[in-house]
Formats: C-alpha cells, sequence, structure tokens
C-alpha cells in the first residue's frame, strides 16, 4: 500500500501529464491518509489540488466540494495564504460556471487574505483576475482600477546602476 506522500505524488506526477482523472484519484486517497496521520496541512493540499484536477476534467461539482473541503483545513491552521489560494480557486471555478458577481466576492476575499498573508505577489495575481473578470463584464474602469491596484501592490524594484554593454558607462536602469 502506498505512503500518502506517495499517493500525493502520484497525483502531482499524473496532473503534470495531463492525467486528471488519475490525479483526482491518488489525491483523494491521499487526502484521508494524512488526516489519519494528523497532518491536515498536506490534507487541506490535497483537497486543493484534488479541486483544481477536477476543475480541468470539467468536473465542475466534485471541484467545489474539494475546494470547500481545503477551505475548512486551512482556515482550521489560520493558514491566510493558503485560504487565499482557495478563494481564489473558487473563484475561477465561479467565473467559468459564469457566477461573476460571485466570482469577484471570491476573489476580493482572496486578496484580502493574501494582503493578511504579505503575499502580494499573489494579490496583485488576483486583482489581475479580476480586472480581466470585469473588462468580461465591460465595467472597463473597474478593470483599469483593479489593474492598477495590481500595479500598486507589486513590490517595485530599487533604481541600480547598469552598465552599458558596448562601453564603460553607467547609466540608471
Amino acid at each position: 500500500m502506498p505512503t500518502a506522500d506517495e499517493l500525493k505524488s502520484n497525483g502531482i506526477e499524473h496532473y503534470r501529464a495531463g492525467k486528471f482523472e488519475e490525479a483526482i484519484a491518488a489525491f483523494a486517497q491521499a487526502q484521508p491518509a494524512f488526516l489519519a496521520s494528523g497532518d491536515v496541512e498536506q490534507a487541506a493540499e490535497c483537497a486543493n489540488n484534488r479541486g483544481v484536477a477536477a476543475r480541468q476534467a470539467a468536473r465542475l461539482d466534485e471541484a467545489e466540494a474539494a475546494f470547500t473541503q481545503a477551505r475548512q483545513l486551512f482556515e482550521k491552521l489560520g493558514d491566510c495564504k493558503s485560504q487565499g489560494m482557495v478563494a481564489g480557486n473558487l473563484g475561477a471555478l465561479a467565473e467559468s460556471r459564469d457566477q461573476r458577481e460571485r466570482a469577484v466576492t471570491l476573489y476580493k476575499e482572496a486578496i484580502k487574505l493574501f494582503e493578511a498573508a504579505g503575499a502580494t505577489d499573489l494579490s496583485a495575481e488576483t486583482w489581475r483576475s479580476l480586472s480581466r473578470l470585469r473588462m468580461k463584464q465591460g465595467q472597463w474602469f473597474a478593470a483599469l482600477g483593479a489593474y492598477d491596484t495590481s500595479l500598486d501592490s507589486v513590490q517595485h524594484p530599487t533604481r541600480r546602476r547598469a552598465r552599458c554593454a558596448a562601453c564603460s558607462n553607467s547609466r540608471a536602469a
């Protein structure tokens, strides 16, 4: 009998190979094995991964159930970043079901969780998803505002001096 770690690894391999049904099955077996050993974090990751694979396989109800399980487990752990990832996945799922206002709500929830966790890169990415959704809705100003916020939330690189390759002069980069 494979271990929970082996089952999870198999699920990841199947997912990367585009074998979503096999990935779903592997993650579904790994999740209770992790729970039985007391590893709630790994069980939550398996539930989230199962949801992603189920969404790819167009098994949307199963994806939503898996994401809901992952969300509950990450809430128990107090893991804001992972809760944000699940909320973002639920937002993408709602968007694929043409539940646009629900998707907006879930994306905004994900952004708040990412900001609470200090995950500015993920927050910016979710703002861009929200911007694309607002564009689909024809809400141009809201789309521009969300995109602008995504740019503002990214850590701005500091100015540095770069050496010109053609000469020895330095210039601001």
